[in-house]
């Protein structure tokens, strides 16, 4: 749901800046605004004076590390103090620790141009050694590297191996006899080809091995430096300030009092500068808790506000289930204030409709648990989805009696979609069928919000659009089920309202008073009003089929899995191996499938009727506390 916002203004002296910002900025989400104030109040411009040591800190931090849990806190000057102080030390640190420094950065360097030519399975060590043979590392330009192809890879005279391709650059290395060694490196170096040092000698230790092995040895020896690096440079730091754990403190402290001066950007300060004042939007929730701690404040006033001219932010508010699925939402577009959140339906939809075309019992735990893995690991988004969608497939598994794509070791407790396979696309089919009947609810209550008649009246997705497609379901009904032919009544029901969704802009302007037909040819009116009946026609019938492939998912993953148990199933018994690798196989690409497919019915089957977007995120500029 869109959570409920209100335009805040904060006002007070300007010496009670910081405590405003310390006790209610740092405290409540607020997306500070900057209002046009006609002159009356100006901009707070002063520049902010921690911005070099702020640089200086993120520096340290990389350092440091996260600050600790337990801390004793600093103030201001003695963190920009003691940032300032270990910056200068950092700075002065001995030759021991520039030397090393060097040395990694020449690790660096040189594992780089390895990792071009690691395919290469030579002895780096053993081609020094060649006396009759000259050979050089490098890069052609993509170009060049054409024209080489075509004029010079027949020659006896060199032989030319790529290792690596990129957009712009063949990467390899080239061969020839020494008798011919300046020939070839004449013609080489008119094609543009660059040299790049690989020697194993260049680091001044000559490793044996190839490319591989030396790219291992040299990242090991480099993880060893980095921990000399970091042992020496805490020493360095520990001595000038006496703690790391200090230190951190201290770079955090910077950070904040920075963000602190920065939210001053946002204040109208007036002209004698005795007066400030913070606006922006909140949560009608939070706007009141901060409205009580005011009215007991004798430094600052609250004033309520209402800019016609600007829409508010959006900031939905949604149980922790339906909260997971706010990042599809988003990359729809986030709902304006005078419609629904569509996240709801999203959730429940997309759950239901996943288990539905991904029902099996093992799968589904395989994909629950990579979801905990990726939001775990990685902190994705995708990761609580994956959770539920897995969870989903897991029921629904049960229901099928599907484990593994064995179909035996189960009993269904509803159906086996393979067994049955007009019922499951009829079964599909009436549930998109009743899902775009609720998308024309929504769209209706979202056009009564907006106060728009016309769509909510005479829209294709809205009464008489409702009244049709219902009619039409009605008269499918009565010949497929009960083998009735439609009766007059309803024939009027399908009639009746096309008449209205066909007309809907004559009936629109009619109600503004207007001319029901506009100026201009009537042949282009007739045309175009025929053209957008055919194409609304089109879109109730491909929207309602289109759901059909929810039953054949779930048919295919049956016929799938049963593919792939025939082929593990040898003379002398099952083929674990063939079994598990199918079992992956299907598992990852009709996974991803249904994933895309769920998505996509929800958003232009479902989305597209009564859902708009364009809603701006709430950005909170709420501080961090020390």
């Amino acid at each position: 749901m869109i959570a409920k916002m209100k335009f805040v203004s904060i006002s007070g002296h300007a010496s009670a800046m910081n405590h405003v910002i310390d006790n209610y900025l740092s405290r409540y989400d607020i997306q500070l605004e900057h209002v046009d104030t006609y002159g009356l109040l100006k901009p707070f411009t002063t520049l902010n004076p921690y911005s070099l040591t702020l640089k200086k800190a993120d520096m340290l931090s990389t350092i440091t590390g996260p600050t600790p849990f337990l801390y004793m806190p600093l103030s201001v000057e003695d963190a920009v103090n003691l940032v300032e102080t270990a910056y200068k030390f950092h700075e002065q640190r001995n030759d021991e620790l520039r030397t090393l420094e060097a040395k990694i950065a020449t690790i660096n360097e040189y594992v780089n141009n390895l990792n071009i030519f690691a395919s290469i399975d030579i002895n780096l060590h053993e081609l020094e050694s060649f006396i009759f043979i000259r050979y050089q590392f490098g890069k052609l330009p993509l170009t060049h590297f054409l024209q080489y192809e075509k004029f010079l890879a027949d020659d006896d005279k060199s032989f030319f191996t790529v290792t690596k391709r990129c957009k712009d650059f063949i990467y390899g290395i080239y061969f020839t006899p020494s008798k011919y060694s300046e020939t070839i490196d004449s013609v080489f170096a008119s094609l543009k080809f660059e040299p790049i040092p690989i020697a194993s000698t260049c680091l001044d230790e000559s490793i044996p091995g190839t490319p591989k092995h030396l790219i291992k040895y040299w990242t090991n020896n480099q993880q060893r430096i980095e921990e000399d690096i970091n042992i020496l440079t805490n020493n360095v730091l520990e001595e000038a300030v006496g703690s790391i754990n200090r230190l951190a403190v201290a770079c955090r402290k910077v950070k904040n009092v920075y963000r602190v001066f920065d939210i001053k950007k946002f204040a109208n300060i007036s002209q004698r500068e005795g007066v400030f004042t913070f606006s922006g939007w909140m949560a009608e929730e939070d706007a009141a808790r901060l409205e009580s701690e005011i009215v007991c404040d004798n430094l600052t006033i609250l004033a309520y506000d209402n800019p016609q001219e600007q829409a508010p932010p959006v900031k939905l508010k949604n149980p922790p289930f339906i909260r997971q699925f706010e990042f599809f939402t988003g990359l729809y577009g986030l709902p304006s204030n005078k419609e629904i959140d569509p996240t709801p339906f999203l959730a429940i939809t997309y759950t239901i409709l996943f288990g539905l075309m991904f029902g099996d019992v093992g799968h589904g735990l395989v994909l629950a648990i990579a979801g905990l893995v990726v939001r775990a690991k990685w902190k994705n988004p995708l990761g609580p989805i994956l959770i539920i969608a897995g969870a989903s497939a897991f029921c629904f598994g049960f229901l099928y009696g599907s484990i593994f794509g064995f179909e035996d070791a189960l009993p269904a407790l509803w159906r086996r979609p393979a067994a049955d396979i007009p019922g499951t696309l009829m079964f599909a089919a009436s549930l998109g069928a009743g899902l775009i009947v609720l998308s024309i609810l929504l769209n209706m209550y979202n056009s009564y919000k907006k106060r728009d008649i016309s769509n909510l009246l005479f829209g294709a997705n809205g009464a008489a659009g409702l009244v049709f497609y219902g009619a039409v379901l009605m008269v499918l009904l009565r010949i497929f089920a009960f083998n009735l032919p439609p009766t007059r009544f309803v024939v009027i029901l399908v009639v009746a309202p096309l008449i209205f969704v066909t007309f809907k802009h004559s009936l629109e302007r009619l109600m503004a008073g207007k001319s029901p037909f506009p100026k201009g040819n009537v042949g282009q009116f007739i045309f175009s009003t025929t053209i957008e009946l055919f194409e609304t026609l089109l879109t109730y019938a491909t929207n309602t089929i289109s759901f059909v492939r929810v039953g054949a998912f779930a048919i295919s993953h049956a016929g799938m899995m049963h593919v792939v148990l025939q082929l593990s199933q040898g003379a002398t018994g099952r083929n674990w191996l063939v079994l598990i690798l199918g079992n992956v196989l299907v598992l990852v690409i009709e996974g991803l499938l249904v994933g895309i497919q769920v998505l996509r019915l929800n958003f232009y089957e479902m989305f597209s009727r009564f859902y708009t977007g364009g809603g701006q995120i709430f950005v909170s500029n709420k501080l961090e506390r020390d």
